[in-house]
């Protein structure tokens, strides 16, 4: 084996191997798995039996029928009921004609030979957690790590080894420890033998796939058959009515078939998850997790930064350190500290994208959340020191792979061939002259970032006495800072409340700040998050009020307090004229999205006619709005542009029987640039504002 050059995470001292052992819970699911499979073997072996006794009943008919009398008819309708039963026999076995290839163009594999490191580290890996080696390990260009294997027909029968892909976008997330805990869990899938089922479910979704809606050349020649005689078209009629009772059989079946194996696939998850504490510590999974979840959503934000600028020409020359630099970003914006290899330091607890307290178990979801596998692996409770080395310090020529992948990622896009290279400093130098426009000072702790509740600016003013009661510590804490964001999360609840209440009639249970409740109580949970939302509304606007009271005092002149004052009534009529502007837009936008549905032709013509008598009040409001010397400033030119082609003339958006994509085009590109300078408008008023009172303190200062 090769040996490590680098020092590698220890495993946690007194590591009881009993967690190792699969749950009651594991085995039960994994009994279920097994039922569920015999479920769809028993299923179509039945309908395979009765298609049999079909065919052989319609070929018994078909040959009476003619024997009776020969004659072009009798012999037609013979024919057709040999033919219509040979076909359902088909019909259950064409998925064993059915070729699958396996698409492998987005993974480049790597040998020991190339990356002696990487394959030491994980050899190792694969010792400690008493699971075999991969067969092959492949790198991708994104945040993932994965096991698959070949899950051809023969792999339900015979052995498999399985395969290791490792994204470059999750080496980039995470730290030597953190990358050890994540190959871990892999390698916990690669001993687990339930896995195997994956293969059956795999195989046995692609007949029910192919019976359920690959079925194009089925249909063509039945069709053909349906087409050449009525008699033909009756006993295709019978056919297609057999076959729809076959397909309602197999969907019932699918259903239960996967549930059943998304519940086992989430246990799965946690045994995977104590192999990973086992052999380097339950901290090191828990913060991986956390990072590479503000990896993935840097890495998707990257994506679609790079594909706007395709359009200027422009390509990344090496995507990783850009995505480092845009964690480096969020981080800075989340107020979180970095550490030596710049990645953002996660805190126990912290959110990264969904704060919700509301908790529903998704049957159909192959994971568990992040927040119950935290809670199992902190049960577990091992713990190790953290080697806050980057991951990429286990490769080879870390450089040359990332561009590598980077160009990876760019094949089979033709607009790249002739684009410029990007490096990092022209990214940064671009990228953050774009985000820092729309951030405000992070003495703010991003309390701000929403619409300043109005309040009455000349009571408050006079109720300005010079004494200031507040710090400016003491009213921008971390709680305090919290609110706008706990406010938002609370509607968000209540609405979930809505759909368990009206839509999901499936979800029996949910779990609401740890507690488990039915969803007959969802209405009563709405009405608490109703009163805490109202609450938390009061305190942010009581606060809002209070901040001004307390820049007003310590103004040095009248003149200031003046000027204070003024900017906030400013700044309201502004939000009034941004917050009608914005709903009048949504409102529009909201229609038009409607197109991109399948309707039928009088439910197209009266959204079209709907959408002009939207117009008749948007238009007016776009052009006065655009000549506005403080608005149009915030257009580029080529969104000017953009704006006067949308104004220039009604444009007509379908003309019967088709839409007219230019007249679409149109529509977006000149409301979306409208809406824009509205919305910059509003930031760059708020944001004059924030920092007039951030001067009043460093002069008091």
């Amino acid at each position: 084996m090769n040996t490590l050059t680098l020092s590698y995470p220890p495993m946690p001292a007194g590591a009881d191997k009993s967690i190792l052992k699969p749950s009651a819970s594991f085995t039960k699911k994994v009994y279920g798995s097994i039922a569920a499979i015999l479920l769809f073997v028993l299923c179509y072996l039945l309908l395979f039996a009765i298609t049999v006794c079909l065919a052989i009943a319609f070929g018994a008919l078909g040959i009476g029928i003619i024997s009776l009398k020969v004659h072009w008819l009798t012999i037609m309708v013979g024919l057709g009921l040999i033919g219509s039963g040979l076909m359902l026999i088909f019909f259950v076995i064409k998925f064993l004609f059915k070729k699958n290839h396996e698409d492998r163009s987005d993974l480049m594999e790597i040998t020991a030979a190339e990356q002696p490191n990487l394959f030491a580290f994980i050899n190792k890996i694969t010792e400690e957690a008493n699971a075999p080696a991969p067969k092959r390990i492949y790198l991708s260009a994104d945040v993932n790590a994965g096991v698959f294997y070949d899950s051809s027909f023969w792999s339900m029968f015979l052995p498999v080894k399985k395969n290791l892909k490792i994204g470059l976008g999750l080496v980039n997330s995470v730290n030597v420890s953190e990358f050890k805990a994540v190959m871990a869990h892999e390698f916990g899938h690669f001993s687990q033998r339930s896995m195997k089922f994956g293969s059956y479910v795999y195989n046995l979704n692609k007949v029910i796939y192919n019976m359920l809606y690959d079925n194009e050349g089925y249909e063509r020649v039945l069709g053909s058959m349906a087409a050449s005689h009525w008699v033909f078209k009756a006993i295709a009629f019978i056919n297609v009515q057999i076959i729809k009772g076959m397909q309602y059989v197999l969907r019932q079946v699918y259903i239960v078939l996967n549930k059943t194996y998304m519940s086992l696939s989430r246990e799965m998850e946690f045994h995977a998850d104590a192999v990973a504490a086992y052999v380097s510590g339950s901290n090191h999974l828990v913060t991986s997790l956390k990072r590479i979840e503000i990896g993935q959503l840097c890495y998707s934000r990257l994506l679609d930064y790079w594909n706007t600028k395709l359009a200027e020409n422009k390509r990344s020359e090496n995507i990783y350190p850009q995505q480092l630099e845009m964690m480096r970003l969020f981080a800075d914006r989340r107020l979180m500290p970095t550490d030596s290899a710049g990645l953002p330091v996660i805190k126990k607890g912290m959110f990264i994208t969904d704060n919700s307290e509301v908790v529903i178990e998704d049957q159909w979801s192959s994971h568990p959340s992040t927040e119950d596998r935290e809670l199992h692996l902190e049960r577990i409770n091992l713990f190790t020191d953290v080697n806050h080395q980057s991951a990429w310090s286990l490769f080879n020529n870390a450089g040359e792979l990332q561009v590598m992948l980077t160009n990876h990622l760019y094949a089979g896009v033709t607009k790249s061939n002739e684009a410029a290279f990007v490096n990092l400093n022209e990214f940064k130098e671009d990228f953050n002259a774009t985000v820092n426009t729309d951030l405000l000072d992070k003495r703010y702790k991003n309390y701000y970032d929403r619409n300043i509740n109005e309040f009455d600016v000349d009571a408050a003013l006079a109720a300005a006495d010079g004494k200031n009661t507040y710090t400016f510590d003491s009213l921008f804490t971390d709680e305090n800072c919290a609110l706008p964001q706990a406010a938002e999360r609370m509607e968000g609840d209540a609405e979930i409340m809505d759909t368990i209440t009206n839509v999901r009639l499936d979800i029996k249970n949910f779990d609401y700040k740890g507690n488990k409740y039915s969803r007959d109580d969802a209405p009563y949970i709405k009405g608490l998050i109703n009163t805490e939302h109202k609450e938390t509304e009061a305190r942010i606007k009581e606060l809002d009020e209070q901040a001004f009271i307390y820049f007003t005092n310590i103004c040095g002149t009248p003149a200031e307090r003046e000027e204070l004052a003024g900017k906030y009534k400013m700044l309201f009529a502004c939000q009034r004229v941004a917050v009608g502007r914005y709903q009048q837009y949504g409102e529009a936008l909201s229609l038009f999205n409607k197109i991109y549905e399948s309707m039928p032709y009088a439910e197209i013509s009266n959204t079209v006619d709907a959408i002009y008598a939207k117009e008749k009040d948007l238009k007016p409001v776009v052009k006065q709005l655009v000549a506005n010397e403080n608005i149009n400033c915030y257009l580029t030119a080529a969104q000017v542009e953009e704006v006067n082609k949308y104004l220039m003339k009604d444009w007509v958006y379908f003309n019967h029987p088709n839409y007219d994509n230019e007249a679409i085009d149109v529509f977006n590109k000149g409301t979306q640039a409208y809406i824009s300078a509205v919305s910059k408008h509003h930031f760059e008023m708020k944001k004059y504002l924030l920092n007039f009172q951030l001067n009043l303190l460093e002069n008091r200062a």
